[in-house]
């Protein structure tokens, strides 16, 4: 998926197989000029040396400039050759190399910058891409047994640098790009690969220190659909979402695990990660814009100079949801947001020493929230101009309305849980200093409080008197429920100022 910036690297594959797929009954020269103008839509310079031998073509010398944003310079990728094929069928083969270098050059804008050059490897037996299709409805399938890629050469400021290794590898890869043209043209893309595996090197070129990490997943899938416009300025991402720009994709691993070690003269540290799956998500759109990421059955450790002892720790679940609106309106939007942190259990050595008399219950421990709400930007936030602008605002956001959708907080033996609900008034910001007057409720309860007191108590971590005062907070602001040990509480937030517990008023 592309969002801002011009495509790098490995994405001149993805070009090739976005662009050329379904001009299988066109001729190869047709989905040769399909593809070059496809990369010109993202901004880039083309130039390349077409071949024609019977029916197909062979370009070479393949180079791709494009300028970087914010005054980044100038990025310049290379590539040896492409062969377009005429099967004769009815299908269009698109044919690279089993192992070629790709040479991506950066050269920044003035002399504060570096000048950056690598080569990357790539490595691709036996990929077969087969384009069929029409020229407004085109479709490709591929797959191959591997695809490797290496960083075999980084050069900085001339000077060549042989202490760094990075490789990133797919087992079994297979997959489909469709293409449809029209006032947008619109890619859908479905990838998937048996095997991820990755691994990172770099050593201190004056011997005091390195990093390694490595790593890999089981079962990768990658989803992604994407809208383009006809005048798209990749250096100008408002206009390109108002006139139509949206994408939205998603991105999941099996089982997978990663190991890392660094050391910096006296200093180094090592750890390692597992878990039962991931999920990346991102989606954007003139109205909105959405990310989500969640991790299953995570297990992490780790040890090192500056950590008193080993940590570990596992989780059968973390994520995080966010939805937000991203352009200005006068009509209020709907965001979201919502964190889990679920049986999160730190491992016995932690335990002890927070516990060493075993005084708490170690179940493991939940943080969730979720929020919803409604409100409208005064501002375009993706428009550069009006992103400074809005950074110099007092209230760059109005907030009409918010909900607690869920609030969960168990530790120790103790639960929290809550919900609620508040209107604002944007035209009153005086009654709350500057803030939107709210108005609503939010209930919660909590079960066990008075058991952990009681257990801090004896453990020592907690006097009387600091406990009477937790009481007498609980008796304030609670009321006794119909369970053990269970304490609730209505808080009112008025328009007028007032603030009320069950009824009682505070402010």
């Amino acid at each position: 998926m592309h969002i801002r910036y011009p495509m790098g690297g490995g994405a001149l594959i993805a070009a090739l197989l976005t662009s050329s797929a379904a001009f299988a009954e066109v001729s190869p020269q047709e989905v040769w000029d399909s593809w070059r103008g496809y990369l010109e839509s993202f901004g880039y310079a083309i130039t390349a040396t077409p071949t024609m031998s019977g029916g197909d073509i062979t370009v070479s010398g393949i180079s791709m400039t494009a300028v970087l944003p914010e005054d980044g310079g100038t990025m310049e990728m290379t590539m040896p050759q492409v062969q377009f094929v005429d099967n004769g069928d009815g299908t269009v083969g698109i044919v690279l190399p089993d192992s070629y270098p790709t040479n991506i050059s950066i050269r920044p804008a003035d002399d504060t910058g570096d000048s950056v050059d690598l080569t990357l490897q790539y490595s691709m037996p036996a990929l077969k891409m087969t384009a069929s299709g029409s020229a407004d409805d085109m479709a490709i399938s591929f797959a191959g047994e591997q695809a490797l890629v290496e960083l075999s050469q980084l050069t900085v400021n001339g000077e060549t640098l042989n202490n760094a290794k990075v490789k990133f590898g797919l087992e079994g890869l297979t997959g489909n790009v469709g293409f449809k043209a029209g006032d947008l043209r619109v890619m859908q893309e479905t990838v998937t690969a048996s095997a991820m595996n990755y691994a990172i090197a770099v050593t201190d070129p004056e011997g005091n220190g390195f990093f390694t990490m490595s790593g890999g997943a089981e079962g990768l899938t990658a989803l992604a659909t994407m809208a383009l416009p006809a005048e798209y300025d990749p250096m100008d991402m408002n206009t390109a979402l108002k006139d139509g720009l949206a994408m939205d994709t998603t991105f999941t691993t099996g089982a997978g695990s990663l190991e890392f070690a660094f050391q910096d003269g006296d200093q180094n540290a090592n750890g390692s990660s597992s878990s039962a799956g991931t999920n990346f998500s991102f989606a954007l759109d003139k109205n909105e814009l959405s990310y989500g990421f969640a991790v299953n059955g995570w297990n992490a450790s780790l040890a090192g100079s500056d950590i008193p002892l080993p940590i570990r720790f596992s989780t059968a679940r973390m994520a995080m949801d966010l939805t937000i609106p991203v352009a200005k309106s006068a009509v209020p939007k709907d965001f979201a947001a919502r964190f889990e942190l679920v049986d999160f259990a730190p491992d016995d050595m932690i335990w002890s020493i927070f516990d060493p008399t075993g005084g708490l219950p170690h179940d493991p421990a939940t943080f969730v929230i979720s929020l919803v709400g409604k409100g409208n930007w005064l501002f375009d936030i993706l428009d550069p101009e009006q992103a400074m602008a809005m950074a110099g605002s007092d209230q760059p956001f109005e907030l009409q309305a918010l909900t607690l959708d869920d609030l969960r907080i168990s530790a120790a033996g103790a639960e929290l849980t809550g919900l609620g609900s508040f209107v604002f008034n944007n035209n009153d910001l005086t009654t709350f200093d500057g803030l939107p007057a709210p108005d609503g409720s939010i209930d919660l309860r909590l079960v066990g409080a008075n058991g952990l007191i009681d257990r801090l108590i004896a453990m020592g971590l907690m006097s009387d008197d600091d406990a009477m005062g937790m009481r007498m907070m609980m008796g304030m602001f609670g009321r006794p429920g119909e369970g053990e040990d269970e304490v609730l509480s209505t808080i009112e937030v008025r328009s007028d100022g007032q603030i009320l517990a069950n009824g009682q008023r505070l402010q």
